[in-house]
């Protein structure tokens, strides 16, 4: 019976597959399939290799077809002057079609040959559409993992669940059982992977073709940058292969797991967790380094070139992701290939007979193993603690301040230390659609500085009428060592539309941006301040939460701890961690600042005083018997605003 719902769920993941691959699949190049018989024209004449030949009469085309196009437009315009007579537009228009007849498959195969161009020696023409379509799995197979996870988990077990282990581990035949369950599950995963991979290739030979399959793998533009002498279908019967491979590991690793752990839902949650937290958290850099499934299950990137991002700032390259060369992917799989036998091998000894294996447990050194594994699959995922860094609201950053000129329309960053200014370069990717862009706030955590910018982007339709509008904001990180940007975050607050000129917006979750002025972070969470008060961001799951504090003064933050003055006048801490409120019950101010000393503030009780307190609201100590309007802090000295004349006292802290 197990066996039968086996092959029923082997069945099924291959029926869903291929009906989610036929509903799902749109051509790579849209213009090859709709124009595809004029496509098809220009290919019987350029298929094959780069040539000089080839080149030469390509410009020649496009030349051709320009002047037809100017021709076709200035007949255009004559007739409708009067110039021409009907039967001479008539003419002129015959003579032109017959130059433009396969102008829409010239735009393909022209952006095509530009793609060539860049390097001749190892992209050759063809119509790409099958084989990009067959490459362009680079996400997990979902059907494939969960039939893996639920045929693996089961084989063991369900022995386990009715407490059926020990009565087999008697019979005579309990490792050639045993062996024989591994073998079937081993074969039925390899056999399920292949069918897949048989299926894909069928599916686009079929819809699309996949012409010429000894051409070079970089002819597709996803491997253009690799350095791999290989072919197109050398290229995917290694990355069938490896997909296999990865998923036989995937089966022995949960084989390993059931065994060890004899839960059912604990095997499964260790497959997800050992599979998809990887995938989820960990970049595509670190994936295809680990001796886990994961990277022979996703594969590609075994084949794919190094590619890289500019930096925003600096214009320098900054390398995303480098090629693997054969040697690593051999070493990775020799040493993944070790880790999958010796998993195998401790299942089998788990099920034989002790007083014929004549072995001590190794229950401990199972469990020692799994451990190793799931490290294995969790590094790099840690995060350093946050520095102690001084935030007011009231000053913004105490190091750094933010300068517009007026002029050039640019921001910048100033130390106030030095005077030196870091330009912030904004909308990289925007056009000349951009109505408005801003530098809203700026937090300083060194050896990082965070800002948050805010855009408002107007999109055009075919026509060049305006008919949508979006505002983005981000938070950016720059190293100011290195002068690296990262967008931290980044949501649309709202967008505008017109329908039948009538103009709406649509409303979001993330409206509140628009009317912050000033934020704070930590390693857990993005604090945003708005005149509604603060609102909370969770960092990895996106989650929001209004905290309960007034926003109508200073607001200070030290990494931890959120100080602020509550409606009673007191001046309270909010503890980001265990979300407590603590008020000092003793310290009554009107303006207060957070510095590395302590807390200043104005003292109601005491005629509006300067006082300072610990950072737990004891001690409090005068600081000077002047009446002051406001207190505040620029990370060098503490100043107040005297209430008598209005002038600025400044004092070392």
């Amino acid at each position: 019976m197990l066996y039968q719902r086996g092959l029923l769920y082997i069945l099924a993941a291959l029926l869903v597959s291929t009906v989610w691959l036929a509903a799902a699949d749109r051509p790579q190049n849209g213009a090859m399939e709709e124009y595809r018989e004029e496509y098809e024209w220009y290919l019987e004449r350029l298929d094959g290799a780069y040539t000089e030949e080839k080149a030469a009469w390509l410009e020649q085309e496009a030349q051709a077809i320009t002047k037809a196009r100017y021709a076709r437009s200035g007949s255009q315009e004559s007739y409708y002057s009067g110039q021409i007579t009907a039967e001479q537009y008539e003419r002129q228009t015959a003579e032109v079609n017959t130059v433009l007849a396969h102008e829409h498959g010239f735009e393909a195969v022209y952006q095509q040959y530009l793609y060539i161009c860049e390097n001749t020696g190892n992209r050759y023409f063809l119509n790409t559409n099958g084989w990009a379509g067959l490459f362009s799995a680079q996400t997990l197979d979902f059907p494939l993992f969960l039939v893996i996870l639920i045929l693996a988990a089961t084989v063991f077990c369900s022995e386990y669940s009715c407490q059926m282990d020990a009565l087999l581990r008697t019979a005579p035949q309990s490792r050639k059982s045993a062996r024989s369950k591994v073998v079937i599950t081993l074969c039925a995963v390899f056999a399920l992977c292949g069918g897949l991979a048989l299926i894909r290739f069928a599916f686009f030979g079929i819809k699309y073709g996949l012409p010429h399959g000894e051409y070079p793998v970089q002819s597709i533009a996803s491997f253009g940058g690799s350095t791999k002498n290989i072919s197109l279908l050398a290229a995917y019967l290694i990355l069938t292969v490896l997909r296999c491979f990865g998923s036989v590991y995937l089966a022995a690793l949960l084989l390993f797991a059931s065994v060890l752990v004899k839960k059912y839902a604990l095997t499964v949650v260790i497959g997800v967790a050992s599979t998809l937290i990887p995938y989820i958290g960990l970049s595509r850099q670190i994936c295809y380094r680990l001796p886990m499934p994961l990277p022979f299950l996703l594969a590609t990137g075994f084949l794919e070139g190094a590619s890289s991002v500019e930096d925003s700032l600096t214009g320098e390259p900054i390398v995303t992701f480098s090629e693997r060369s054969p040697q690593e992917l051999l070493a990775l799989l020799g040493l993944s290939a070790v880790c999958c036998a010796l998993m195998v091998w401790w299942v089998l000894r788990q099920n034989t007979n002790r007083w014929q294996s004549g072995r001590k447990s190794v229950r401990g050194c199972g469990a020692a193993a799994l451990c190793l594994l799931v490290l294995l699959s969790l590094s790099g995922c840690s995060v350093a603690e946050s520095t102690n860094e001084i935030f007011n609201s009231s000053s913004q950053s105490a190091t750094y301040s933010v300068v517009y000129d007026d002029q050039t329309r640019t921001y910048a960053l100033e130390n106030r230390a030095t005077g030196i200014l870091t330009d912030l370069a904004l909308s990289p990717l925007f056009g000349a659609f951009s109505e408005g862009e801003a530098v809203k706030a700026v937090y300083m955590e060194a050896p990082y500085i965070y800002y948050m910018a805010s855009r408002t982007e107007q999109y055009v339709d075919r026509v060049g009428s305006y008919n949508s509008t979006a505002t983005q904001v981000s938070i950016v990180q720059l190293d100011t060592e290195t002068f690296e940007e990262q967008v931290i975050f980044e949501k649309i607050t709202d967008s505008g539309r017109s329908l039948l000129g009538i103009d709406y917006n649509v409303g979001d979750t993330w409206r509140f941006l628009q009317y912050c002025y000033g934020f704070f972070l930590n390693n857990d969470s993005l604090f945003f301040i708005t005149n509604d008060g603060i609102t909370e961001v969770s960092r990895t799951i996106q989650q929001t939460q209004v905290l309960d504090i007034p926003t109508r003064g200073n607001i200070a933050f030290d990494g931890r701890t959120i100080y602020f003055i509550n409606e009673n006048s007191l001046l309270t801490a909010y503890d980001t961690k265990t979300r407590k409120e603590r008020p000092f019950r003793k310290v009554v101010a009107s303006d207060f600042c957070l510095t590395e000393q302590g807390l200043y503030f104005i003292n109601r009780m005491d005629s509006d005083c300067v006082y300072l307190c610990g950072r737990e609201g004891a001690h409090s100590l005068k600081v000077s018997n002047d009446p002051a309007l406001s207190v505040g802090y620029d990370g060098e000295k503490v100043t107040m605003i005297l209430k008598s004349d209005g002038k600025e006292v400044v004092f070392d802290p």
